[in-house]
């Protein structure tokens, strides 16, 4: 989490976050369907495929009837956070174990995070989606503490964190938090690590009650997509003040049965969000946990950053590491990556300092072609937008890029944000500071209608649609099909429409099994990313 002032001496990344969620769907006891979803009435080349959506033959719950503490939901955050997660639906009560984290709990500082915190809370159901059935399972978060009173949470009533509760897998918002950090001053005009302050009503989340534990049957070839966040910043980012850089994760890899990951040649950054081969985690008391870890390849390096990170790592060894929660959802194996960032700052011993705290969440779906028109039915998750909705950006840098296993900075990257010139790619990043996060629940939180070769985003309050899409099916890459938008996709502030993205942006969708992920302006200094899950 630190870096100089002067352009050219940043260094690293801090914790971070943004993306997206899984909300549940389909399977358990009998209930109320959810209501179709309705597009509004459209003309030319901005319409959607005509025809009915995917309907379950028979009603099912969106949601189990109750639960209580003995279903344990374990997943991860946009925010980098490994998080186990229970209910009770007869005391509308949540505990939330926090089992690795860089998040502060307080603003100002680094050095004292919520990992290793436990909280309780309280929790109401939703009352403003469209049916009966999706209210039951929005859970709406109204508070939580630490048993000792020594760590709570602040809910923006207005923006509460919300849990979409389902069938094996939970998705949405767990609570956020103000991030900011002063930075270290070296000498006049050269601070280390400052971070602008940024509030988040929420950071999104998704969990699994059934993980594989078994990394051969993980084993394959893969595309990944996500984004992670950098609070830091990097020298490449060109508009002031430096902070909060956005990457986009766009690649293909192979995992191996033995947890190693092998890059795929002309994909950028592939295999970065590895580091050492993925084993199971041990537990604090020595038992086997389920989900794997991978940690930096050596003791004086860094874990691997998704893009051009720029982390210190001095005398003291970084304990940023990738966690994977290798969801088991209805027959599919569903792999989610987080990036566990790590900052510290011991007082009086600047060279223990480390600032490797880049996270971030991604998605995998096996590299397997896909059919024609495969992408049917209605999905339902969150979007990057409620963390970096708005991304400033004054050109390209002119700081050249550094080379790392997968990525060649001497050859041209047409599909990343930069130019290439003189022998070298010069990376192009912007920044999302305060402010730049949207509150429009229709772009943080959206449905998806796939419907033959296209697809729109649905405002899930209102059932309209709010941007539309082409999909072309053609898959250079097997599994990763092309999406062009066909509108923008706005959001609202005070002074009225913003486009998250614009008319005729590209990127790219993945499918496995009852999940779907989805990049928009990959290429661009602003992506995008959603994830969601099958609802009907």
């Amino acid at each position: 989490m630190f870096r100089n002032t002067k352009p050219r001496m940043a260094l690293l990344s801090c914790f971070a976050l943004a993306m997206p969620f899984f909300a549940g769907c389909g399977g358990g006891d009998g209930g109320d369907p959810p209501a179709a979803i309705q597009v509004p009435q459209c003309s030319g080349s901005s319409c959607p495929a005509s025809g009915s959506t995917t309907q379950p033959s028979t009603p099912n719950a969106l949601c189990p009837s109750t639960l209580d503490y003995s279903t344990v939901y374990t997943g991860g955050s946009g925010s980098g956070e490994y998080v186990r997660v229970r209910f009770d639906t007869t005391r509308l009560t949540y505990q939330m174990d926090f089992i690795l984290s860089s998040v502060p709990v307080s603003a100002g500082q680094i050095n004292n995070t919520r990992a290793g915190q436990t909280i309780t809370g309280t929790f109401h159901r939703a009352t403003n989606l469209p049916t009966a059935a999706q209210n039951q399972c929005a859970f709406v978060l109204d508070n939580g503490a630490s048993a000792d009173g020594s760590y709570s949470i602040t809910v923006n009533p207005a923006d509460a964190p919300t849990l979409f509760v389902g069938n094996g897998v939970v998705g949405g918002g767990i609570p956020g938090a103000t991030i900011a950090f002063p930075g270290i001053t070296l000498a006049p005009g050269i601070t280390l690590g400052s971070v602008p302050s940024r509030s988040f009503d929420f950071f999104p989340y998704i969990g699994f009650t059934d993980t594989e534990t078994d990394f051969t049957k993980v084993a394959g070839n893969y595309n990944e997509l996500g984004i992670h966040l950098s609070p830091t910043g990097t020298g490449y980012q060109t508009a002031q003040p430096q902070g909060w850089q956005p990457d986009v994760i766009n690649w293909n890899e192979t995992l191996n049965a033995d947890g190693s990951c092998s890059i795929t040649a002309g994909s950028d950054y592939s295999c970065h969000t590895t580091g050492t081969p993925w084993t199971l985690r041990t537990n604090a008391d020595g038992s086997a946990d389920n989900v794997f870890v991978s940690k930096p390849t050596s003791a004086g390096a860094a874990y691997t950053s998704a893009g051009q990170g720029q982390p210190i790592v001095l005398l003291a060894p970084s304990q940023a590491q990738g966690i994977m929660i290798v969801g088991k959802l209805r027959g599919a194996l569903i792999p989610i990556v987080i990036r566990v960032g790590y900052a510290s700052t011991p007082p009086g011993d600047l060279l223990d300092t480390v600032a490797d705290a880049e996270i971030g969440i991604s998605a995998l779906a096996p590299a397997t072609p896909l059919a024609a028109n495969s992408l049917t039915g209605g999905f339902i998750g969150a979007t990057s937008a409620a963390a970096c909705g708005i991304v400033a950006n004054n050109g390209p840098s002119s700081s050249p890029a550094v080379s790392s296993p997968g990525f060649d900075a001497s050859k041209p990257h047409p599909n990343l944000p930069g130019v290439y010139a003189n022998g070298s790619f010069d990376p192009s990043a912007g920044n999302c500071l305060d402010g730049t996060a949207v509150s429009t629940y229709g772009a943080n939180y959206t449905s998806t209608l796939f419907s033959g070769a296209t697809a729109a985003f649905v405002n899930p309050l209102t059932s309209l649609a709010s941007s539309t899409f082409s999909l072309d099916y053609t898959q250079a890459t097997p599994g990763l099909v092309k999406v062009t938008a066909l509108q923008d996709f706005n959001a609202v502030n005070s002074t009225g429409n913003v486009a998250i993205f614009k008319q005729g942006a590209t990127g790219w969708a993945i499918k496995v099994g009852e999940v779907y992920a989805m990049v928009v302006n990959d290429s661009q200094f602003n992506p995008f990313f959603t994830v969601g899950a099958f609802v009907q």
